[in-house]
C-alpha cells in the first residue's frame, strides 16, 4: 500500500489487489485503526483532512462471504501546507522605461516572465528608469530584479499611487553596493500602483539591463 498527499486536505491511496478461494468484493480502508471508507478497486482518496498533518493508513479485502483479511502495511503520508505560493503581481503588466537599447530589448521583456529575454537601457548613460504599471493599487512588500551581467551598482526602488502617468515617487529601498546576480528585496508592505527601478550608478560600461522585474505582494 502507498499514500501520497494531493492537497492540504486530500490523501491518495493505492493498493496490490487480494485474491482468494471465495473472491474478493471490496476493500476497507482504515486510518490510524478506525475505519474511514469502503472500496471496490484498488485506490482510495482520503478527503477532508487538516493541513500539515500526517495520517496512516492500512487495507483490508473483504471476500464473498464476508471474510476480512490481515491489515497490509501502514502507508504514511503529509498534506501539503495549503500555503499559496505568491503571484508576481507585475507579470504581464505594462511597463515603460527611460530608454532601450534596441527594439529587442523594450521594457515589456522585463515582466514577460521569460528568464532569456531582457529589458535593457543604451549603454553609458546615468541615471536609466524602469517602472510597471499594476493595473491597480497594490500592497507589495517585495521586489526582486534578475540582473544581467550590465547591473545596477547604486540605485532605488520607488513606488507610487498616482492615477495615470506616475510624478509623485516615494522611495522604499536604496543601495550603494548592488553586485548583480538576483537581488530579491525585502520592503514594508507599501500601497503602489506603479514600481520604479531608478539607477543612478552602473556596475559596468554597458546600460542597465534586467531579465525579469518581478513584484510580490496582495491587493490593496
Amino acid at each position: 500500500m502507498t499514500a501520497a498527499a494531493s492537497s492540504s486536505s486530500q490523501i491518495n491511496l493505492t493498493w496490490s489487489a487480494s485474491t482468494d478461494n471465495v473472491g474478493v468484493t471490496g476493500y476497507q480502508v482504515y486510518r490510524a485503526g478506525t475505519q474511514v471508507g469502503t472500496s471496490t478497486t484498488t485506490s482510495y482518496s482520503d478527503t477532508g483532512l487538516t493541513a500539515s498533518t500526517s495520517y496512516s493508513y492500512t487495507v483490508k479485502a473483504i471476500d464473498a462471504a464476508g471474510n476480512l483479511s490481515g491489515a497490509s502495511n501502514t502507508a504514511t503520508a503529509t498534506t501539503n501546507s495549503g500555503t499559496t505560493p505568491p503571484s508576481n503581481l507585475a507579470l504581464n503588466k505594462t511597463g515603460v522605461s527611460s530608454s532601450n537599447e534596441g527594439t529587442s530589448y523594450t521594457a515589456a521583456k522585463a515582466f514577460d516572465g521569460n528568464a532569456t529575454t531582457r529589458w535593457a537601457s543604451v549603454e553609458g548613460v546615468d541615471p536609466q528608469w524602469i517602472y510597471v504599471d499594476l493595473g491597480s493599487v497594490k500592497k507589495i512588500s517585495q521586489v526582486k530584479l534578475s540582473w544581467e551581467a550590465a547591473y545596477g551598482k547604486s540605485y532605488k526602488i520607488q513606488v507610487s499611487t498616482d492615477s495615470g502617468t506616475p510624478t509623485n515617487w516615494t522611495d522604499v529601498f536604496s543601495t550603494t553596493t548592488g553586485n548583480g546576480a538576483i537581488d530579491d528585496i525585502s520592503i514594508a508592505p507599501q500601497n503602489a500602483r506603479y514600481v520604479r527601478l531608478y539607477a543612478t550608478a552602473r556596475g559596468t560600461s554597458y546600460g542597465y539591463s534586467l531579465y525579469e522585474f518581478e513584484v510580490y505582494g496582495t491587493d490593496s
